[in-house]
């Protein structure tokens, strides 16, 4: 058993999978097992294509309901239930409102999943937000994002093996950022925008202005867009930050 936690890169994209990069994902391993943070539609192209074992995971943690984070959900489901023959219990944990989304992802990607059942137990457990949920041997404490409140956004931080790692997930800046960054040891923070536009993510702007506040050992960009990529790219070294590529691996 590892003593280490590695976070592995599955995708680093926006939604449009810019600059031909997949869905942003992120497999980690800790003394624990195996959990990944979000499962968009091409997260399952990319775990096999790594030589990851989807059977491996004991837990998914979704930051958010849009489809580019969980829209491959179903697709772990089925593999899992009929490539893997799975037995033991999975864990998909998320904001109010996960349960009921991955239902209708069941019922319209694969009905049989839900008319013959599952043949290993599925566990749905959800966060309050603000509020800390015991997922396992884990914490994931959470806080609203500033993003589509259909989508129930959350910004959230995984305690384990004494690490501690916080996913911004989509989220326009906001102050509690610079909160959910204190003494993490890896923060993956989205960078999508060049200025911010939308309302819902964080642009190179609002990075350059507020890069002092956060205070995580780590800083990684992540979910970037065919904009931002190459600027950041530029920029590494001002912003004190890692530009994270599809396939990136960091222990901490």
């Amino acid at each position: 058993m590892m003593d280490s936690v590695r976070v592995t890169f599955l995708g680093t994209a926006d939604a449009f999978n810019a600059a031909g990069r997949a869905h942003s994902a992120y497999w980690v391993e800790d003394p624990h097992g195996t959990f990944v943070v979000d499962y968009g539609p091409t997260t399952h192209m990319r775990v096999r294509a790594l030589g990851f074992d989807p059977d491996a995971l004991d837990a998914v943690y979704v930051t958010h309901l849009h489809g580019d984070h969980i829209g491959g959900l179903a697709i772990l489901l089925a593999d899992l239930q009929w490539r893997a023959r799975r037995t033991r219990p999975l864990v998909i944990a998320g904001p109010p409102g996960t349960l009921d989304r991955l239902r209708l992802l069941r019922t319209t990607a694969y009905p049989s999943l839900l008319d013959r059942g599952l043949r290993f137990p599925l566990h749905v457990a959800t966060w309050q937000i603000p509020g800390t949920v015991a997922v396992g041997a884990r914490q994931v404490s959470a806080i609203r994002a500033v993003h589509d409140s259909s989508a129930c956004a959350t910004s959230f931080v995984v305690e384990t093996a004494g690490r501690r790692i916080a996913f911004s997930g989509d989220t326009a800046w906001q102050p509690g950022l610079v909160d959910l960054s204190a003494g993490t040891d890896l923060f993956v923070l989205e960078c999508t925008e060049l200025e911010a536009k939308t309302g819902g993510h964080v642009s190179l702007a609002d990075l350059r202005a507020h890069r002092d506040a956060l205070t995580s050992r780590r800083v990684v960009l992540s979910h970037l867009s065919d904009e931002t990529r190459p600027v950041c790219t530029a920029e590494a070294a001002s912003l004190r930050a890692t530009i994270a590529d599809d396939g990136l691996v960091i222990e901490i």
